[in-house]
């Protein structure tokens, strides 16, 4: 019974210092938060993406006005080939106490290509009688059969911790 005892204490003693000194291990880095509302904004799960988003942020818009405007575009043959494509990559994290910066690397479609088609296309749609939605679709078969065009850009983004919790700081 003495050594259940000592073995007990000995458990207590040690959780209590695994916990407590290495705090730091349990908690998410800024790159980590970033790359999960990256990750739920580009899906369409606005809803995940407005919980990583800053308090300040949170006080100017609310979740369903965030959600409104984030999802006029969900749901085309076009976006989601978008997405499919689209990869991030964290290339630089400074943290300076409650703030930190991250800079990332966006791989996706090359926009400026799909944009420039999307407008003929608008075009096309006004003189042949056929929707919008028509002509995005045959450009979403169109690049199901051949390769998108990509392009890389960096993005830099700031985030503060509230709570103990990184967030995204927006500015919205």
């Amino acid at each position: 019974m003495n050594k259940f005892k000592i073995n007990s204490k000995f458990l207590i003693i040690f959780s209590i210092f695994i916990f407590t000194g290495c705090e730091n291990i349990f908690q998410s880095k800024p790159q980590d938060v970033l790359i999960k509302y990256l990750e739920a904004d580009l899906v369409g799960d606005h809803k995940k993406a407005y919980n990583y988003i800053s308090a300040q942020d949170k006080k100017k818009k609310s979740l369903e006005k965030y959600i409104r405007e984030k999802s006029k575009n969900d749901g085309s043959e076009l976006l989601k080939l978008i997405i499919d494509k689209t990869t991030f990559k964290i290339l630089n994290e400074k943290i300076n106490g409650n703030t930190a910066n991250v800079e990332v690397a966006t791989t996706t479609v090359d926009m400026n290509i799909i944009t420039n088609e999307v407008a003929n296309a608008a075009m096309q749609a006004a003189t042949t009688g056929k929707t919008f939605e028509d002509v995005q679709s045959e450009i979403a078969e169109k690049y199901k059969k051949q390769q998108l065009p990509l392009n890389t850009y960096k993005s830099s983004y700031n985030l503060v911790k509230q709570e103990n919790k990184w967030k995204i700081v927006l500015n919205l």
